[in-house]
């Protein structure tokens, strides 16, 4: 065996600079993994989602109709245009008229819609330069059940006037009204048909035949 201390100098040298060289080696770390690991998955929450509450037309229930009638068979039923009108329908123009009238019927429930007389007045008051004496009156019953019609020959017509509406729509000269509200144990219904007055004269006598059909339903 050689003494440490007989080797040369070269020898000793690089022995040392062996030995330190493994030394850094060993104290180096191990390189860092470059991925990250993957996040756990994360448990669902547990906070209900809010359900969207529906809008009050969507959510309230529409007040179904206790009495039936018997459609006029030259009127044509058409979709009511708002959930106000239980039923709507086209009366047709009469020679030389330039549009169709309309026949419209409203229901509010048991109760509602107001009384006989502030009906009248709102649809008579839909007519410009109306005098008193120009609107007819009358009380009849069919069927068990009361009626109150109004007639109006001619007048302006507005149909947001008399309604609380602003800005209605154009005025039509030379329009009539006949209407009918009908007394039931279920409330009152309320049969309006306007339109050019020579229509709504032809076409009275086949209101009126509604009007008797109306019966409480079975």
């Amino acid at each position: 065996m050689v003494a440490f201390s007989a080797l040369g100098p070269r020898v000793r040298f690089g022995s040392l600079s062996l030995c330190l060289a493994l030394c850094l080696a060993c104290e180096k770390k191990a390189p860092e993994p470059s991925a990250q690991p993957a996040s756990p998955l994360l448990p669902p929450s547990s906070v209900a989602a809010v359900p969207v509450a529906p809008s009050p037309a969507a959510s309230a229930p529409q007040e179904p109709l206790h009495v039936t009638w018997i459609d006029p068979p030259t009127f044509r039923r058409v979709p009511p245009s708002n959930p106000m009108r239980k039923a709507s329908y086209v009366v047709p123009r009469a020679e030389g008229d330039a549009e169709d009238g309309e026949l419209t019927v409203f229901y509010f429930g048991p109760g509602q819609g107001g009384s006989i007389d502030a009906n009248v007045d709102r649809w008579v008051g839909q007519f410009g330069s109306v005098k008193p004496g120009d609107v007819k009156r009358a009380d009849r019953e069919a069927n068990g059940l009361r009626q109150h019609t109004v007639e109006l020959e001619s007048g302006t017509f507005s149909a947001g006037a008399g309604m609380g509406m602003a800005g209605g729509a154009k005025a039509k000269e030379n329009y009539g009204l006949v209407g009918g509200i009908v007394e039931s144990p279920s409330g009152a219904y309320f049969f309006k048909m306007t339109g050019p007055s020579k229509t709504v004269k032809q076409a009275k006598p086949e209101f009126y035949k509604l009007l008797d059909s109306v019966k409480t339903a079975a």
